[in-house]
């Protein structure tokens, strides 16, 4: 089992919504209406763990990312603080992206407490078995998944706790700066961004929703790279002060865009698992100074893991 876990984690996410959208087939090519430009503000106690599993050497070569002759600059960030982010809307673009059936693959998890762990539903929700891998290599295979009816969110449930991260989003602002962490291309890393404003994403094939989700634009990616991020997918996205106002779902790379499970989603989200969210959390105050060191704390303590999934 533990090999099948190290060929997992050597794929990326089989659903495609973090692929490299430059190609005219690529399953995140967005609808007409999301190619309308975005309107601009004004400047202005938990279990004992399980013994560690032993896992064998990471591959020695991360995905291969898709070419790109003609590298797409980064899209500045707007500034801010903006005009307050409205509440979702049926008036809200929309777009909408066909789910490719299951197959074996790795996206990023993040610890909410009590050995509970929140990621995408198209990373984990349709897999016939999960596991949660750890920097230090330990592999803790989940329990049950749970997911969200109508959003891509699920949570993995283990025998392994981690602290908790705090909930926030009830105050946003157009332009407020976003810290996205994960594991694009199996790889650790890091996204700064700031807010746009919201979408409706509508997803078909293996299952179907319609929700609400948040714009970001990206700012700078640590490392550097060009493409899509493919494997970021149920990472973390938290605000200045450090708490979770996002969980990453899908991007386009041509646009520099992210897109995030909105904050109501997420919180439907604790009470569908009966689990009430954390008043504080791991994480500091974040800036560019310093938003790739605490990303690196997050993953080395265990915050932040990658999510593997079997789908047969």
């Amino acid at each position: 089992m533990i090999v099948l876990v190290a060929a997992i984690l050597t794929g990326a996410l089989s659903s495609g919504l973090f692929r490299d959208d430059r190609r005219p087939s690529a399953p995140l090519q967005p609808s007409r209406s999301e190619r309308r430009p975005i309107p601009q503000p004004p400047p202005p106690e938990a279990p004992a763990p399980e013994a560690p599993a032993p896992m064998p050497d990471p591959p020695s070569e991360a995905p291969t990312p898709m070419p790109d002759p003609a590298p797409v600059p980064r899209i500045p960030e707007v500034p801010g603080p903006g005009a307050p982010l409205p509440a979702p809307s049926d008036d809200d673009p929309s777009f909408g992206i066909e789910l490719e059936p299951q197959t074996d693959g790795s996206g990023t998890a993040f610890s909410v407490g009590r050995g509970l762990w929140m990621t995408a539903r198209h990373a984990a929700g349709d897999c016939r078995r999960v596991a949660i891998v750890t920097e230090s290599r330990r592999v803790v295979f989940a329990r049950e998944t749970t997911v969200h009816p109508n959003a891509d969110l699920a949570v993995v449930r283990t025998t392994m706790a981690a602290e908790p991260v705090s909930l926030g989003g009830l105050d946003l602002r157009i332009g407020d700066i976003g810290f996205h962490f994960g594991f694009p291309h199996n790889r650790p890393g890091a996204v700064r961004s700031s807010l746009l404003g919201r979408r409706t994403m509508r997803l078909s094939g293996r299952y179907s929703t319609r929700e609400p989700i948040l714009v970001w634009a990206e700012a700078e990616r640590r490392p550097d790279h060009d493409g899509s991020l493919e494997g970021i997918s149920g990472g973390p996205v938290f605000d200045a002060a450090g708490q979770l106002v996002g969980v990453d779902v899908a991007g386009s790379s041509r646009r520099g865009r992210v897109y995030s499970a909105a904050p109501e989603s997420i919180r439907e989200m604790f009470v569908l698992i009966g689990w009430p969210p954390s008043a504080e959390g791991p994480v500091p105050e974040l800036d560019a100074a310093n938003f790739v060191s605490v990303g690196e704390r997050l993953r080395a303590g265990n915050v932040v893991a990658r999510v593997a999934c079997r789908a047969k």
